[in-house]
């Protein structure tokens, strides 16, 4: 039976060992690795003391080489930054025994940075400059999000040690883009059979209530799950080294949840749209294009997505979209009203097989006692039938409610591509 690497993640601040902070980005990356059919096996917090790191890299170091029938994965986070504690460049370079090396893009980055407020590359700092080393001939993981470089360093015949910025999203970013497709392609998945489902309008703790800790059967005879919140859904995930139990957990969950459980809904939407010659526009207002973005993300979108209107005011829901002004006065921008008037005005404006239409309160700001922050509404149409709107209340911050807004559209729309 084939078994995965052996995985170890540290994250690394003082913060997070004097209890000031919480590591959320540990159980971030163990999600991401269990969806990938990996099994994180600890957790390892470290304060910002060279010495203390250094010797916990040594020792999963010296296990690596001894243990060399096994494959080996340390991933760290933290330590890349700017400031006088952080210390992975350095301990990973005592650690290899290498000299630094610099990642021209990143001095390209942060020269241009400096450059743009008017300042010399010589009056950089030391600790701002080291964002751009790693250890020469190490593989780089380029940082698109801010400054500090990630990279792989082996440890061993069959161990790596990965690093990566702390800041959570610079951290998530490297990995989707960099540093999963390095890990698909160096380790091999155990061998274990999955099945994911997605889980629509619906928190982590209500599905373990409701659905997993209802299915005994299937946890005694050895299954494992998994959750992992996104925004508007959630991906319930199962593993098991016998295949009929993931499958029987997945016709569980779609029995239960219904049209609420799906597969991966962006991509059924371009395929299926793609694949039945099929056209759409979209009216946002909260969302501010967003969706239009999700909807062109992939290559080959321009075969669908014939474009969209942006009407954040009220002034261009009435202009452009032809939404009554009495309308507006009488029910308010969010409200089902409103929401089908914008998904018909665009109908008649653009002619495409499917419309959608946002609107809502992102917040912080805008809400009132019967609207509070994260009511939307989403409303969707199909070409010769009638409109329909459907009111959700989102939580979290500004960002969580646009970013679910526009998810849940996608829903919405696959439900009757």
């Amino acid at each position: 039976m084939k078994r995965g690497p052996r995985i170890t993640i540290i994250s690394t601040g003082s913060e997070l060992t004097a209890g000031r902070s919480i590591d959320t980005n540990s159980s971030w990356l163990a999600n991401q690795l269990f969806e990938m059919g990996w099994k994180v096996r600890n957790f390892i917090v470290l304060p910002d003391d060279p010495v203390t790191i250094l010797e916990e890299l040594s020792r999963l170091k010296s296990i690596a080489e001894k243990q060399k029938e096994d494959d080996h994965l340390v991933i760290m986070t933290g330590g890349l930054g700017s400031t006088e504690d952080d210390y992975t460049l350095e301990c990973v370079l005592k650690l290899s025994g290498k000299e630094k090396a610099v990642n021209e893009k990143a001095r390209i980055k942060l020269q241009m940075l400096y450059e743009s407020r008017g300042k010399n590359y010589s009056d950089i700092l030391p600790t701002v400059i080291r964002q751009i080393y790693f250890p020469e001939g190490s593989k780089v993981l380029d940082n698109s999000v801010g400054l500090a470089v990630g990279f792989v360093e082996s440890i061993s015949e069959n161990g790596y040690l990965v690093c990566m910025p702390g800041v959570p999203l610079e951290m998530k970013e490297m990995f989707q883009k960099k540093l999963k497709p390095f890990l698909k392609q160096t380790f091999q998945k155990e061998t274990l059979f999955q099945q994911t489902r997605w889980i629509w309008n619906i928190g982590e703790s209500l599905f373990q209530a409701e659905f997993v800790e209802k299915q005994k059967d299937l946890l005694d005879a050895g299954i494992e799950w998994g959750v992992t919140a996104q925004k508007g859904y959630i991906k319930g995930i199962f593993q098991s080294n016998d295949e009929s139990l993931v499958v029987e957990a997945a016709k569980r969950m779609e029995v239960f949840y219904q049209e609420r459980c799906t597969h991966d809904v962006f991509d059924k939407v371009h395929s299926t749209l793609i694949e039945n010659g099929k056209t759409i526009t979209v009216a946002e207002s909260c969302t501010g294009g967003l969706l239009g973005s999700k909807l062109t993300s992939e290559p080959g979108s321009s075969a669908y997505f014939l474009g969209g209107i942006l009407t954040y005011s009220n002034e261009q829901k009435i202009q452009l979209l032809h939404v009554g002004r009495e309308m507006i006065d009488r029910f308010g921008a969010v409200s089902r009203e409103t929401c089908l008037a914008m998904v018909d005005g665009l109908a008649n404006l653009i002619e495409s097989d499917y419309q959608i239409s946002i609107t809502g309160i992102a917040g912080p700001g805008g809400s009132s006692a019967d609207k509070p922050v994260g009511t939307v509404w989403i409303g969707r149409k199909r070409k010769g039938e009638s409109s329909e709107a459907f009111k959700f209340q989102f939580p979290g911050n500004r960002e969580t409610v646009r970013e679910s807004a526009s998810n849940t559209a996608l829903f919405l729309l696959q439900q009757i591509l």
